[in-house]
Formats: structure tokens, C-alpha cells, sequence
């Protein structure tokens, strides 16, 4: 009896550990950089490792991302980067939690699209055009003064996303003072994306991309141009080498021309552009020079040199080489 006992509960155990609908992804890269200024020299290292964890019942999942670094003073950090659930409320789909806006969605390469608290973002499709509003999650004080809430007034967002003749449009009204539209598609085998952004503090903002292939190569040529400085926010994007919003001066305006291709199995990718507009030193031009080559054993290798100004009379040169790995 007490073996058929047993025996059901671990059978029991089991079949709720099969049952249960859970995935594991991530990445992680180990880095060295030497960075020399002309008057200093450096040498640094860094790891960074992304574990995501889904869990999912039916159509809701919930989703946690998190980071473990060695930027922490004992020399290890656990960051949770997002955690949030998706779900669906009839044919109203429902995304809610602490997240971040990616680099690839509207105004993108314009604003920073750090992770918001507390967001929600609803979503609704009919006759081609994708409905979505929601609460940024961002600004103010409760007025109940309670932590972890946040304030709805003055952060709700609204927009549409439809197609036109295979082009992309969309729409968007970021928050009580700011709207925005952008539209990306092909046109003769030019590929296009064009942003911009209506602020009552900072003024317009735009980006523009262009890009095609060559042969084996891929051309492509990028473009910022704000009012004002406020207006390019974006620390982290994955179309410059450089930032303008991490440079010194006030900058309001950027260029880059970038060209890719493939050699022996090695991705190149030169990257060569001037941060301009606003800076008491002067234009900052930079240029970047990067190889990436998968290996063997799963990972890959990727060695960059960057060759930046940072003044009108200086500049710095960093050597990264990185070994990194996605499951």
C-alpha cells in the first residue's frame, strides 16, 4: 500500500512538472576594451549575462528578464529588468508590468525608451489597422503618496498602425505633449524609415533611415535632426556607433553612413558619421570598424576598434573584443 501510495504521488509530481509550460533564453558575453585618450590609457573587462524565464497558461504568459553584471561594488549585480504579463480580454490583447520600448518601435532611435513601472498597453486589430493605448507608467506622485504606484494623468498614450500599398504608417499621441508619426517600407529596392516628433518643450524631432543592397553589400545611411538637444534622448541604439545624446556638447543633429558585408563567413561592418549642430568644440566625427564571426562551439567573436572625438582637439580610440552566446 504504502509503495502504490508512493508511487502515485511521485506520477502525480511529475505529470504537473510536464504540464507546466515554462522556457529559459538567454545570453551572456564576456568583454575587453582598450580604450587610449592620447593622454590615458585603459584597460577594462566586463560580463553580462540575460536570463529570461516565460512561463505560459493558456494565452497568458508572464515574463521576467533579468541581468546579472559585474558593474555591483562587491563586483556581481541581479537587475530585473522586466517583468510583466500578457494576456488577452476577449479579442483586446493586454500587456502589463514593468517594460521597456525597444529600439525598433516608433521614435525608437529618437527617445530612450528606458523601462517604465506599473505600464499597460492594450492593443485591438480590425479592417488592417492595429489599435493600442495605454499608460506610460511614468511621472509625478500618487497622491495617496503610495510607493510603487503610478501616476495615470498626463501619461496615457494612443496610436494606430495600418498598412498603405505595403508601406508601414504609424500614428501615435505619446503624451500630453507630445505626438508623433512614422512610416518605414521599400521603394525600388530601397528600404526607408522616417520618424518624428511634435514636443511642446523640445520641437520637432526626426530620424531617417535608407539602406539597400549592392551586390553582397549592404549600403545604408542614417540620420538625426532636433530642434533642440532634449529631443534626442536615445543612449542605446542599434543603428549608431556613436551617440548623440552621449556626446558633451548640446548637439541636435547627426549622420552616418554604415556598410556591411560578408567575408570567408565573417560579418564586417564599417561605420564612419559626424555628431554636429550645437557643440561649442565643434563637429565630433567618429568611425567604427567592426568583425563578427560565429564559431564552432556556439558562440561568437566580435572585435571592434572606434575611433571617436571628443573635442576639438581630442579624441579617443577603444579596442573591444567580446565573446558572447545566445540559447
Amino acid at each position: 500500500m504504502k509503495k502504490t501510495i508512493l508511487a502515485a504521488a511521485v506520477a502525480s509530481t511529475v505529470t504537473s512538472f510536464a504540464m507546466a509550460d515554462i522556457s529559459i533564453t538567454g545570453d551572456a558575453k564576456f568583454e575587453y576594451k582598450a580604450h587610449d585618450t592620447g593622454s590615458a590609457t585603459s584597460n577594462t573587462t566586463n560580463t553580462e549575462m540575460h536570463i529570461n524565464i516565460v512561463g505560459k497558461q493558456g494565452d497568458t504568459s508572464v515574463v521576467i528578464k533579468t541581468e546579472l553584471d559585474s558593474h555591483g561594488t562587491d563586483g556581481s549585480t541581479l537587475d530585473i529588468e522586466d517583468n510583466y504579463i500578457t494576456t488577452k480580454v476577449g479579442d483586446v490583447s493586454v500587456k502589463a508590468g514593468n517594460y521597456a520600448s525597444g529600439t525598433s518601435g516608433l521614435l525608437g532611435e529618437i527617445e530612450e525608451g528606458s523601462r517604465a513601472t506599473n505600464k499597460v498597453t492594450l492593443g485591438y486589430s480590425t479592417s488592417g489597422v492595429d489599435f493600442y493605448l495605454g499608460n506610460s507608467g511614468t511621472g509625478g506622485t500618487s497622491t495617496l503618496g503610495v510607493d510603487g504606484e503610478s501616476v495615470i494623468d498626463g501619461n496615457m498614450f494612443a496610436g494606430a498602425g495600418f498598412t498603405v500599398a505595403g508601406q508601414r504608417v504609424e500614428i501615435k499621441h505619446n503624451n500630453a505633449t507630445k505626438d508623433s508619426w512614422g512610416a518605414k517600407g521599400s521603394v525600388q529596392g530601397i528600404n526607408y524609415r522616417y520618424e518624428t516628433s511634435d514636443d511642446d518643450t523640445d520641437g520637432d524631432t526626426s530620424y531617417l533611415e535608407l539602406s539597400t543592397k549592392i551586390g553582397g553589400m549592404t549600403l545604408q545611411y542614417a540620420a538625426l535632426d532636433a530642434d533642440a538637444t532634449g529631443g534626442l534622448e536615445e543612449t542605446d541604439s542599434s543603428v549608431f556607433a556613436q551617440e548623440a545624446a552621449n556626446s558633451t556638447g548640446d548637439a541636435t543633429a547627426q549622420q552616418q553612413i554604415a556598410l556591411s558585408t560578408a567575408i570567408d563567413g565573417t560579418n564586417v561592418t564599417f561605420k564612419t558619421g559626424t555628431i554636429e549642430n550645437g557643440l561649442s568644440s565643434g563637429d565630433q566625427d567618429y568611425f567604427q570598424v567592426s568583425a563578427s564571426r560565429a564559431l564552432a562551439s556556439g558562440a561568437t567573436l566580435v572585435v571592434s576598434f572606434d575611433d571617436n572625438d571628443t573635442s576639438a582637439t581630442a579624441s579617443k580610440e577603444t579596442l573591444e573584443v567580446e565573446l558572447n552566446v545566445k540559447f
